[in-house]
């Protein structure tokens, strides 16, 4: 599984992702128990500064934005 970048930009967009992740088959996911998932979405949120530079996506992980939790939120299914 990959994260696919989708620019959000609004809250109804953040909404409409949360109900994608939700009906997805978590099966298929690296962190499927909360315990990891949390784990993961607060490891990637600590190296989310060096992925938006490299990628040059233009958004800042120290602002917080619907951007950054999408992202958060999108790569804690399978941050390492």
């Amino acid at each position: 599984m990959e994260i696919q970048y989708k620019k959000i930009e609004r809250k109804e967009q953040l909404l409409a992702l949360i109900k994608n992740l939700s009906e997805e088959d978590s099966s298929k996911w690296e962190n499927q128990s909360s315990v990891a998932f949390l784990e993961a979405l607060g490891a990637w949120l600590e190296s989310a500064d060096a992925l938006y530079k490299n990628l040059n996506l233009g958004t800042n992980a120290n602002i917080p934005s619907w951007q950054l939790f999408a992202d958060a939120l999108q790569a804690a299914t399978i941050y390492e």
